[in-house]
């Protein structure tokens, strides 16, 4: 029985476990490259630079505060630098997220640690009772949040679809392995 953690070659990248760390990792990947977009973008271009949504999508974000992020922008440039700042500060988070995400990913549940599993699950889950909180602001001042749904669904398919996959996946390992003892062949 060998003590060495997998390398990056010999992981069964086709094993259901190879299958939740390619979509945990897709996840933290999309993290990223929203946080490093939005920002860029929304800097060139002001608060409707991203030609989309600050929080839910262009046109409930538009009711809520009534006139579009572009004509808010050039109407109220302080407001709009301030949602632009606003925007760069969630974005920031975003990225430390990111960046942790892809490391427990990468470094633990790559290496069949189920608590890895488990801390990825419950931090991609966190988001969604603030969605529900923001749903409940938008209805509460007669806007549909409904538009904002499509990528949060979007999203908890990939995360559940990991999370099963990476359950499965993990009951396969010895059980020695999530010790930190694993065989080199996993």
């Amino acid at each position: 029985m060998s003590t060495q953690m997998p390398n990056l070659w010999s992981f069964r990248w086709r094993s259901r476990l190879g299958l939740a760390v390619v979509l945990f990792l897709l996840y933290g990947a999309i993290n990223v490259l929203a946080s490093v977009f939005v920002p860029l973008s929304l800097q060139m271009n002001g608060a409707g630079g991203t030609g989309g949504a600050l929080v839910l999508d262009s046109e409930a974000d538009a009711m809520l505060i009534g006139r579009t992020l572009a004509d808010l922008d050039r109407a109220d440039p302080r407001l709009g630098a301030f949602l632009v700042s606003l925007m760069d500060t969630m974005c920031a988070y975003m990225m430390a997220f990111a960046i942790v995400h892809l490391g427990v990913t990468w470094f633990a549940l790559r290496q069949g640690r189920a608590w890895a599993l488990w801390v990825l699950l419950v931090g991609d889950l966190a988001i969604f009772p603030y969605y529900m909180v923001i749903g409940q602001t938008y209805a509460r001042l007669g806007v549909s949040a409904a538009g904002g749904l499509p990528p949060l669904v979007v999203f908890a398919v990939i995360i559940l679809a990991a999370t099963v996959v990476g359950w499965f996946g993990l009951r396969q390992i010895p059980k020695s392995a999530d010790a930190g003892v694993i065989q080199a062949d996993v």
